[in-house]
């Protein structure tokens, strides 16, 4: 079994709960409530929870944090302390870590740096994406390097692929728009190989 495998799991893990986090409720969009990214909910109350728990809508009551339901995050990635939300989407083929921009540098901290570099070759050996997400701002962490793509607009998409180079297969990450016809047929938060990637 890959050990990427629980990344999407719909199952709280033992000893874990939200408690007194309510980064969520800040670091995600909610369209069903008019709320944007990186702002606080108006029905959260901030490190207690929500005031329309009962009502709430489905994606609140469907999300699951990685803290909460990934086997390969410590208690160090609890949300309330390390400024950081891990959120799975496209069924797990992407995995983002959205963080809180009032800690923009959260991310490269230690020991949170060396798990996402870790993650990053777990991901590129199963084709999947590991992206660190900034307020607006979009940072693809590959086990080789971290390609700042900074914006990424509404009709773009984050793009992996692996090229050769000097003889030995690399990922290189890109943007590029949603109509471009080099993404006909291809399944969000894929990752292309040599054969069928749009660079070229």
């Amino acid at each position: 079994m890959s050990e990427w495998s629980r990344v999407d799991d719909d199952a709280i893990l033992p000893g874990r709960a939200c408690g007194s986090c309510t980064l969520c409720c800040k670091l995600l969009g909610i369209p069903e409530l008019g709320k944007a990214k990186n702002e606080w909910c108006k029905y959260c109350e901030i490190g207690s929870g929500c005031r329309i728990y009962d009502e709430r809508p489905a994606p609140c009551r469907e999300f699951l944090c990685g803290y909460l339901s990934w086997e390969m995050t410590g208690e160090h990635w609890f949300p309330a302390r390390s400024k950081m939300v891990i959120a799975p989407e496209y069924d797990g083929e992407r995995l983002v870590i959205h963080v809180d921009p009032a800690r923009p540098n959260a991310w490269r901290e230690q020991p949170y740096y060396s798990d996402i570099k870790t993650w990053a070759a777990l991901a590129a050996r199963d084709l999947r994406q590991i992206v660190v997400s900034i307020g607006n701002r979009s940072i693809v962490i590959l086990p080789e390097e971290d390609v700042d793509l900074g914006f990424v607009q509404d009709d773009e998409r984050i793009v992996i692929g692996e090229v050769v180079e000097n003889g030995r297969l690399r990922l290189r990450a890109m943007k590029i728009r949603a109509d471009d016809p080099r993404l006909a047929g291809a399944q969000a938060g894929a990752v292309y190989g040599p054969s069928n990637n749009p660079f070229g």
